[in-house]
């Protein structure tokens, strides 16, 4: 199988969570566990997630350090998001539509990315504020599905 292909709307994506509770990435309320947006911060404004069928739905894979926690979501949930707006500086609205796009790596041939189209541009408060509903979306998206590793804080 190519792993450029398109990412189909039925694939599972692993994400990896920080296991510390202080990284802020989890959080347990009345009992009740809440991934947090800080779990999809990315500095280009695209999460990276894993295709499980890439590596043998073998979530450990995904881990970036032993203590951290995986999350996992459908292909066809994060698509379901729908449009993340932002104001043009018209005033006009501009939608982004939300897609999940394969981008393997040597290091990593399971690699996907979680992007907008367009990309969020304008003003870095305009974009802090799209991209900050984007991973607001989908921390609970993985709230809802649950750890599929738990995280080892130490």
């Amino acid at each position: 199988m190519d792993n450029t292909d398109h990412v189909q709307d039925d694939e599972e994506l692993y994400r990896s969570v920080r296991g510390k509770l202080e990284d802020k990435e989890y959080s347990i309320q009345k009992g009740k566990l809440i991934i947090e947006p800080a779990a999809f911060q990315d500095r280009y404004k695209q999460p990276s997630v894993d295709r499980a069928k890439l590596i043998d739905y073998n979530p450990a894979l995904s881990q970036k350090s032993e203590t951290d926690g995986i999350v996992s979501i459908r292909a066809g949930e994060v698509r379901a998001i729908g449009t993340v707006k932002t104001r043009i500086s018209n005033g006009d609205i501009d939608d982004h539509a939300v897609d999940v796009v394969p981008d393997p790596t040597s290091e990593n041939p399971a690699h996907a990315k979680i992007i907008v189209k367009p990309e969020f541009w304008g003003s870095n408060n305009k974009q802090r504020n799209a991209f900050k509903l984007l991973r607001i979306a989908l921390a609970r998206l993985a709230t809802k599905n649950g750890w599929i590793i738990e995280p080892t804080p130490q």
